[in-house]
């Protein structure tokens, strides 16, 4: 009995400091979906390394754990949280942040699982649930967001809401799915997404209290409340995501102790491998969203049904959604491009944030300026140390590190770069600790108590 309460807590512990850590990196370094895709990476490879999985397997699960758990960032929140700060609406914006942290977790679990049951099912089976999932979206867009029939942001700065596509595309996917799988296979599944959105909806909804109580404590006490929320979320939400997983050792090690799963994939030449990654970096960050905005820019508004349905179209293409999509397609074709994909590009988007924000008055989307020159370099040593981590016996644990302390040296960056002044004179040192400093040190603590867990677990790794 003993032994089961250690392993549940193991479980539970890693996946929920990892995703702690992640998500408030996320909201420091990031922001929307692709720096959802930095817990979305760290609770994967946590839960990947307690399962004692193999780095061709855990690579694979880290796609999915990034395309599950940045779909939720496409979701806007911040009038949601606002609600707290004020007396007469602070029910209905804890409403809206259990709703959409629920949501949040329910669609990012179920994705996430397909990652432990890729190699069981047919490629055909995994791109049609994909794509169904993406037609959710569009029918939540369209038949609760749009019309703003369930709304929890300011109807009066009208922000687009998606927490119904979210909600749908996961009912589309859930349900393509319990008759595709097998009654295994769909307990892992739907274990994920159960927990998942428990773990969410408690995560956010209990995590907006730091903003209510933030509203009757000065300042001086603590004054990142919103940092405070955004661990909360990334706690629970790990640890939830870690308890399924603890659920589903056993159907998790028995299918790819079985044999029925692939050999590692032979590496790419490492000249295709950085092409690859380079060019779906730029697919992505710059060409493809540059032709949809221009191209959305020529069209007036929608006034008939066609072009509603059109522009519909386009704003799911636009979702994150279709660029996690497009990493499922790459893997299935590229397998040993899975690292890069998990790794590198769950930097590269850090990287941009940081160059954006330091060269504000540079076109984003213009080539060969310093804004592209810094990304491309910062994003290349990472992507460098990927290939060469990648080809090790032990690939997960200094791929795991790789991925944490290249997103501290991103915070660290911010600080000396865009926090303007460091100095503390007239400070006292709670004001330095608690004020002034306590995000950057809370990120430096627990990504050493993170360091040091994944390091007791390297002996027995594999």
């Amino acid at each position: 009995m003993q032994n089961k309460k250690e392993s549940i807590w193991q479980f539970m512990i890693l996946p929920a400091l990892a995703m702690m850590l992640g998500w408030g990196l996320r909201g420091h370094i990031g922001g929307g979906p692709f720096g959802a895709m930095i817990p979305g990476a760290m609770v994967a490879l946590g839960i990947c390394l307690l399962l004692k999985l193999p780095a061709s397997v855990t690579s694979i699960i880290v796609v999915f754990g990034v395309f599950g758990i940045g779909l939720g960032g496409e979701m806007t929140y911040g009038q949601t949280l606002g609600f707290l700060r004020n007396p007469e609406t602070v029910w209905w914006g804890t409403a809206g942040t259990t709703l959409k942290g629920a949501v949040w977790g329910l669609l990012g679990g179920a994705v996430f699982s397909l990652g432990f049951i890729y190699h069981r099912i047919s490629k055909k089976n995994i791109i049609t649930g994909l794509l169904l999932m993406m037609a959710g979206l569009f029918l939540g867009f369209k038949l609760v967001n749009e019309p703003m029939l369930l709304y929890f942001s300011d109807p009066a700065k009208p922000r687009a809401e998606s927490w119904a596509a979210l909600l749908f595309g996961a009912i589309a996917l859930l349900v393509f799915l319990k008759f595709k799988v097998t009654s295994t296979e769909y307990k892992l599944v739907y274990r994920f997404a159960l927990y998942g959105m428990v773990g969410g909806g408690l995560g956010f909804g209990l995590g907006g209290f730091w903003m209510v109580l933030g509203s009757h404590i000065p300042d001086f006490v603590l004054k990142d409340w919103w940092k405070a929320m955004e661990f909360t979320f990334g706690l629970l939400l790990g640890a939830s995501l870690g308890l399924a997983a603890w659920k589903n050792r056993d159907i998790i090690r028995a299918g790819f102790q079985s044999g029925n799963y692939p050999a590692a994939p032979s590496p790419m030449h490492r000249a295709a491998e950085f092409g690859l990654v380079f060019a779906l970096a730029l697919f992505i960050h710059w060409l493809f969203p540059n032709l949809l905005e221009s191209f959305m820019e020529t069209r007036g508004p929608a006034n008939n049904i066609g072009q509603s349905i059109v522009y519909g179209i386009l704003r799911v293409l636009g979702n994150y959604a279709f660029y996690g999509f497009i990493f499922v397609l790459i893997i299935m074709r590229f397998p040993s491009i899975a690292w890069q994909i998990g790794i590198t590009l769950t930097f590269c988007h850090a990287a941009i944030d940081l160059i954006r924000d330091f060269y504000p008055d540079l076109n984003p989307w213009a080539m060969f300026t310093m804004h592209f020159f810094w990304v491309f370099l910062m994003t290349a040593v990472v992507a460098i140390l990927t290939a060469y981590y990648s080809r090790l016996k032990n690939s997960v644990t200094p791929l795991f590190l790789l991925l944490i302390w290249s997103c501290i040296v991103i915070s660290l960056l911010r600080l000396l770069l865009l926090s303007g002044s460091l100095s503390i004179s007239g400070m006292n040192i709670f004001e330095v600790v608690f004020n002034r400093f306590f995000v950057d040190i809370f990120f430096i603590l627990s990504a050493i108590a993170v360091t040091w867990i994944i390091l007791l677990k390297k002996q027995s790794q594999y």
